[in-house]
């Protein structure tokens, strides 16, 4: 038996459906937004599920856009920083001083404290080789 051109098998189409099926989503509305979407269903004439569906796929591209370039004037900033200072140089100028100035305020600078248990002497063993 010879399909039509274009037709497309059962199991084919009892796949797609079940992979375009939409859930059902419980979402609470302020009543001022479920009136406006009301009176927009009447006006228009479409269904409250596609004016929902249509506002948020809208929404969602407008937040994806806007955080997009969010992320891309971070990048560039992130770009710059690296090429003004490519081996972080003076980050770690900057680190080294810092550490050095605030030493003195440092209450365990220079001096080790005793293992407290079994565990942490093993550590210690270990790291000293």
């Amino acid at each position: 038996m010879k399909r039509k051109s274009g037709a497309r098998s059962r199991s084919a189409s009892v796949g797609s459906k079940a992979r375009l099926q939409r859930r059902a989503t419980t979402f609470r509305l302020e009543p001022q937004l479920q009136r406006g979407l009301e009176l927009l269903s009447d006006v228009r004439r479409a269904p409250l599920n596609r004016l929902v569906n249509e506002a948020v796929h809208e929404y969602l591209d407008v937040q994806a856009a806007r955080l997009e370039a969010d992320l891309e004037a971070t990048l560039q900033r992130v770009k710059a920083y690296r090429a003004a200072d490519p081996d972080f140089e003076h980050a770690i100028a900057r680190f080294a001083e810092a550490e050095a100035e605030h030493a003195a305020e440092d209450p365990v600078e220079g001096s080790s404290a005793r293992a407290r248990g079994p565990a942490q002497r093993l550590v210690r063993e270990l790291i000293r080789g």
